[in-house]
């Protein structure tokens, strides 16, 4: 950590003990945690980690969002998933010795991350046997949902975007009127579901119409949230 880096990692560990992760944690322990560490802003579309690269950091999402993506076989940018404020992101490879990233990482609009070296995750973070078991449960739940993502393959393409849409607003208010809290292409919603691109914008251009939800070029705000629910259900 740079000496100018010192004041600012100082004001973001009360920020830090705002996730769950480190909720039951005292200020000096997050700090113990965070030894070396750099809070990194990116701005929108910049590459973080790079699949097939060593793997010696990884990060936590303080703001913004992240997309976790890598190349399928036909040579297309396949979306993984999208990692949100309080996700980790890199740390299950961190003990597995000479690991390589096995997705990049790239921000999605202006977002800040916490990195932290492979060696303090081994050294520290291991060393807290509930710490792991809670990032466990966040990996866990990041596979959970790219499973009901392959199971919801077959469902139509209105309920596979309605069910995405509101997994990326889940962290976010429970007021009538939901905002997606990263800017999203209909490229990269159709590159998450592996579906073409005018199919995804026939279907949002019709719940536009019908004042579902209200976008931009690439914002996107949930206006009557129990009808998008109605669409995952078919």
């Amino acid at each position: 950590m740079t000496s100018n880096q010192q004041p600012q990692l100082q004001l973001s560990l009360r920020e830090l003990s705002g996730f769950a992760l480190f909720r039951d944690l005292e200020l000096n322990e997050i700090a113990d945690l965070c030894t070396g560490a750099e809070i990194r802003v990116h701005r929108h579309r910049e590459l973080v980690f790079e699949s097939g690269q060593r793997a010696n950091r990884f990060g936590f999402v303080l703001s913004g969002a992240y997309k976790l993506s890598r190349i399928s076989p036909s040579g297309e940018d396949a979306v993984i998933y999208f990692s949100c404020p309080g996700d980790v992101v890199a740390a299950l490879v961190m003990p597995q010795p000479n690991s390589t990233y096995p997705v990049s990482v790239r921000s999605m609009g202006p977002s800040r991350m916490l990195v932290i070296s492979r060696d303090v995750y081994n050294e520290k973070w291991l060393a807290r046997p509930p710490l792991i078991i809670q990032v466990q449960s966040l990996l866990s739940t990041r596979m959970v949902r790219f499973q009901n993502h392959r199971a919801m393959q077959r469902a139509p393409l209105s309920s596979k975007v309605a069910a995405l849409l509101l997994q990326l607003a889940a962290n976010e208010t429970t007021e009538e009127e939901i905002s997606i809290p990263i800017p999203l292409t209909r490229k990269e919603i159709a590159e998450t579901l592996g579906a073409t691109v005018e199919s995804v914008i026939r279907v949002m251009s019709e719940w536009d119409k019908k004042g579902i939800i209200n976008t931009t070029e690439q914002n996107i705000k949930i206006l009557q949230p129990a009808l998008l629910v109605e669409q995952t259900e078919g």
